[in-house]
C-alpha cells in the first residue's frame, strides 16, 4: 500500500540494474513503429528488462501489457503464477490484487461528487469523520494529494507486525481510524507532503457519508460499469476471482508464503480492490485522459507536487494520481502483489506490468515499469537513470 517507500532506492539503484541490460533504441527499431507488434530486438530488450527484475527479486511471475498505437502491442507472462505448479505459467488474464492503485478509483469517484455539487474540495474532514488531529483544517483537496498531514496506519508497527502474521485478520475503517488517533500528525495540513494511507480510508468515510452508499457499489456503478471494466471488482471478502494468480511473501531462509488471500477491509479505500492486465489498460487510459471527469477538474487533478525529485527523476502526486516523468497514472504494492499502471499522453501508450510477490513496500512492479519506460521512451528521461 505505501507506494513511494522506497522509491529513492529503486531509482538511483534498482532501475540502473535493470536498465544496463538492454541496449538503446536502435534506428532499426524505431523504424518499425508502423508496425502491429514490437521488432523482434525490442522484444528481446523487453524480456531483458523484465527477467533482470524478476530474477533479481526472486519474484515467481510478472505480466506485462505495452499499447503504443504507433509502434505496436505486447502482452506477456513471465514465470508462474501458482509455485505448487511452477511448469505453468502466469496467465495475462488473471485477477491480481492492485493495491494503491485502487487511490485512483477512490479519488475519482470523490471527483465526481465534486463535478455533481454534492461535494466541495475545500470541504473540512470534521464535517464527516470527528476526532481526527487538525481536522477542522484539513480538506478533502488535502488528502487526495497528500498534504493532509495524517499519520499513514500503515506505517504504525503493530499494525505491520500483525498484517504480516495474517493478512486476513479483521479489520475495518474505524480501526485505521483508532491508529491514526493514536499518533501524532506529520505536519500540518498544507505546509509539506507525505504519501499516507490513512487520507484514503477518511476519503472512503467521506464519500459514503455523502452517497449513504459503500465506496464499492459507487466505484462499480460511476467508474466500472462506465468504463466497462468487467474483471475489475471492489472485494468485501478475502477471495479472488477466477482466474487468479497467487501471490507471494518472500521470507528467507524458509521461502516465499502464499499470501493470495487477505482481507480487504485492511486496504480499503486505499488499496483494497482486485483487476485483470486488459482492465487496467483501459483504466489507465480513462484515467490520464479525464473520460469521466469535467475537463476543469481533470485539469486540478493533474496539479501536482513533488513527492520525490532528483536529477533524473520526478514523481510527483496530484488528487489520487501520479505524474513520474510526464506518465501518468498509479502505483501499488499490497502483501503478495504490486502493479505499476501509467500511461504517456503524447504517445497515447500504456504500459501496465504486474508482479505476484511484493512485501508491502518492494515494488517490483515500479522497478520495471520505469526500466521500461525508459528504454521505450528515453525522450521522457534525458538524464538517463
Amino acid at each position: 500500500m505505501q507506494m513511494l517507500r522506497r522509491i529513492v532506492v529503486i531509482a538511483s539503484v534498482v532501475v540502473t540494474a535493470c536498465v544496463a541490460v538492454a541496449p538503446s533504441i536502435s534506428a532499426p527499431a524505431a523504424a518499425a513503429t508502423a508496425k502491429k507488434k514490437f521488432d523482434p530486438a525490442t522484444i528481446r530488450a523487453i524480456d531483458a528488462i523484465v527477467n533482470a527484475t524478476k530474477n533479481g527479486s526472486g519474484t515467481p511471475g510478472f505480466v506485462v501489457g505495452i499499447w503504443d498505437p504507433k509502434r505496436g502491442t505486447l502482452i506477456k507472462g513471465y514465470g508462474t503464477g501458482d509455485l505448487t505448479d511452477p511448469q505453468s505459467t502466469i496467465g495475462t488474464d488473471d485477477h491480481v490484487r492492485i493495491a494503491s492503485v485502487t487511490k485512483s478509483f477512490t479519488a475519482t469517484a470523490i471527483l465526481q461528487l465534486v463535478a455533481a455539487n454534492k461535494l466541495s474540495l475545500d470541504a473540512k474532514l470534521s464535517e464527516f469523520v470527528p476526532d481526527i488531529a487538525n481536522g477542522d483544517e484539513i480538506t478533502v483537496r488535502q488528502l487526495l494529494d497528500m498534504t493532509a498531514g495524517v499519520f499513514s496506519y500503515t506505517e504504525d508497527e503493530t499494525f505491520v507486525t500483525n498484517y504480516f502474521a495474517n493478512p486476513q485478520m479483521p479489520f475495518t475503517a474505524q480501526d485505521a481510524l483508532t491508529i491514526v488517533r493514536a499518533h501524532e500528525p506529520d505536519f500540518a495540513p498544507g505546509t509539506s507532503i507525505h504519501y499516507s494511507d490513512s487520507n484514503y480510508v477518511l476519503l472512503e468515510l467521506i464519500a459514503e457519508e455523502v452517497t449513504g452508499e459503500p465506496l464499492g457499489d459507487t466505484i462499480q456503478s460511476q467508474i466500472l460499469d462506465k468504463v466497462g471494466l468487467d474483471a475489475t471488482s471492489y472485494p468485501t471478502t478475502d477471495e479472488m476471482p477466477d482466474p487468479y494468480s497467487h501471490g507471494y511473501l518472500a521470507q528467507p531462509p524458509s521461502g516465499p508464503r502464499d499470501v493470495t488471500l487477505g482481507n480487504p477491509g485492511v486496504a480499503g479505500g486505499a488499496g483494497a480492490m482486485v483487476s485483470s492486465l486488459e482492465d487496467l489498460h483501459k483504466w489507465a487510459v480513462a484515467l490520464g485522459t479525464g473520460a469521466l471527469l469535467p475537463k476543469s477538474l481533470q485539469r486540478e487533478r493533474l496539479e501536482t507536487q513533488p513527492l520525490v525529485s532528483t536529477p533524473k527523476l520526478t514523481i510527483a502526486y496530484g488528487l489520487g494520481i501520479t505524474n513520474l516523468n510526464g506518465f501518468l497514472g498509479h502505483d501499488g504494492g499490497i502483501l503478495g502483489y504490486a502493479t505499476a499502471m501509467f500511461y504517456l499522453p503524447k504517445a497515447k501508450a500504456t504500459i501496465v506490468v504486474e508482479s505476484n510477490s511484493d512485501n508491502v513496500s518492494a515494488q517490483s512492479a515500479l522497478w520495471t515499469f520505469i526500466g521500461l519506460a525508459s528504454y521505450l521512451y528515453p525522450e521522457q528521461f534525458p538524464k538517463g537513470l
